[in-house]
């Protein structure tokens, strides 16, 4: 109900206003009385009243000059003046301090309902004109939120709208975690009252949150995402003892800057989706994601390492065309890739950055890599700044120890055993003498070049044996012997049984 004052300085009169009108039915009722023009003005500036009816002639204070010093001090209040005295320099003086009526006692009880009930719709207007425009401004900072976790909008404009609607993205990181129903039903939307809701958010200081897709999206700012994670844990603990209720957890990598939330998101929606595998987790992130991938053949930091480290771009670039047919032949989805590319690029970095901290400064930049790679519309083109990544760290570090030399000469037999072998041409390729390459090669390696080409070949063929239904013939040619019988006899030689036996103990 709207609050309604009477200032009067005869009791009577006051009792009498009171019992006038039924105020309730006008959606009003009498919050206090003034005894007087001081105790009136006092009052309505501690009740703020949204309707106050005033005498003019007052002991200590007359209504003319209690209105003015009220609306002087703030007071938005509006005023209908009752008095006994047709003084037009006091009405005069009421008009121009905005008062709403100017009624004559004794009051004419018509009168004063039909000022009522003008004074009621204005307060009705005013009061659905703020929450319009409240309700307006939260629909509009939840447009914002909602097009921060998308991918393709306009930045600037974005910028802009956070100025405008005055929200605090003015942080060094962000992280997004969703919140989905352990128990999904499509045909409920998700329901959490304010109660939860500051629940589930109690120890992340900024937070912003909005609903998308049937999830309760969390904006998460200047905190990590394994803070998060470990406070919601807590927090998720806490609703299920409360409410026996909870939430499965998915929590999106830090990125720093609010432009690259999507990103987040985009991490953290991947994980929703994947809840059929992790829901026993109630709450997941990234490391969990780097764990199932690390363990695939996704993980490519570690040879792409190695590679950069005897500096073998051929190599490098083989290993990413592998691994471009690996992410096609499973069907991933942009944003599986990307996730996976990314952290794999960070703990490549990471690595390097360990073996080669004399040398970092020189790397290309790994921001911009990082940055190139998320925009990226393809898989081609991702694929093109990864490996552009890796050769110019490689030529950074330029590595030509005979260590080395021989990590890249077995490389390359690795790949080229089908061919007809020479030491001779391979010193040639890697600009080496081959007598010298020859003693080195035998040094680090442990065996000549020869028996170690027999050893390559020989392995593969064991592996062709077993997992191919090939002729003898055909996997001796496959692993570069056009003779089949020095086939047999080098198979007997490193294995100590022939082909065929081999596949009697062997083959399940």
């Amino acid at each position: 109900m709207y609050q309604l004052m009477i200032i009067d300085d005869e009791p009577i009169v006051r009792a009498g206003i009171k019992n006038l009108l039924p105020w309730s039915n006008y959606n009003f009722e009498v919050c206090a009385e003034g005894v007087d023009g001081k105790d009136g003005l006092k009052k309505v500036l501690e009740y703020s009243p949204d309707l106050v009816l005033v005498d003019v002639k007052m002991p200590g204070m007359n209504g003319i000059e209690l209105i003015r010093e009220a609306k002087k001090q703030g007071f938005e209040g509006k005023f209908i003046i009752l008095t006994g005295y047709s003084d037009f320099e006091f009405a005069k003086s009421a008009v121009s301090l905005g008062v709403r009526a100017y009624l004559l006692k004794p009051i004419d009880e018509e009168e004063l309902c039909e000022n009522v009930e003008e004074v009621l719709a204005e307060l009705e207007a005013k009061k659905n004109l703020d929450d319009y425009y409240s309700l307006s401004e939260l629909k509009a900072r939840q447009v914002v939120l909602r097009r921060l976790l998308q991918p393709f909008e306009d930045k600037e404009s974005i910028r802009r709208e956070i100025k405008l609607y005055g929200m605090d993205f003015k942080y060094n990181n962000f992280c997004v975690a969703i919140l989905s129903q352990k128990t999904e039903d499509s045909g409920q939307e998700i329901t959490v009252n304010s109660e939860k809701k500051e629940l589930i958010q109690k120890g992340i200081a900024n937070v912003d949150s909005i609903v998308v897709d049937n999830n309760l999206v969390l904006i998460c700012k200047d905190i990590n995402y394994i803070n998060v994670r470990e406070q919601l844990l807590k927090n998720n603990e806490r609703m299920k003892r409360e409410y026996n209720d909870s939430f499965f957890i998915s929590i999106g990598h830090d990125v720093a800057n609010w432009e690259d939330i999507n990103f987040s998101y985009e991490c953290a929606k991947l994980l929703t989706d994947y809840k059929f595998l992790y829901k026993e987790l109630e709450a997941v992130s990234i490391d969990d994601l780097k764990t199932v991938y690390m363990e695939g053949k996704g993980n490519f930091a570690e040879p792409i390492c190695e590679l950069i480290d005897i500096g073998d771009k051929d190599s490098i670039e083989e290993t990413l065309r592998n691994l471009k047919s690996f992410y096609k032949s499973k069907v991933m989805n942009e944003t599986e890739i990307k996730v996976q590319v990314i952290q794999n690029i960070v703990l490549l970095f990471g690595m390097l950055e360990k073996k080669y901290l004399d040398k970092v400064a020189e790397f290309p930049d790994f921001d911009m890599a990082i940055d190139n790679i998320k925009k990226s519309d393809s898989l081609d083109e991702m694929m093109k700044f990864v490996n552009m990544f890796s050769i110019e760290v490689a030529d950074k570090i330029g590595i030509t120890t005979t260590d080395n030399i021989v990590k890249r000469v077995l490389a390359y037999m690795e790949r080229n055993y089908v061919q007809d072998l020479k030491l001779e041409d391979i010193a040639k390729i890697f600009s080496y003498n081959s007598a010298y390459l020859g003693k080195v090669f035998k040094k680090i390696a442990g065996d000549s070049f020869n028996s170690e080409l027999n050893r390559i070949r020989i392995d593969n063929a064991k592996r062709l044996l077993l997992e191919t239904d090939l002729k003898v013939y055909q996997i001796s040619e496959q692993v570069g012997y056009s003779n089949t019988d020095y086939f047999y006899t080098k198979f007997r030689k490193y294995v100590g049984l022939s082909p065929k036996d081999f596949i009697e103990q062997n083959k399940v």
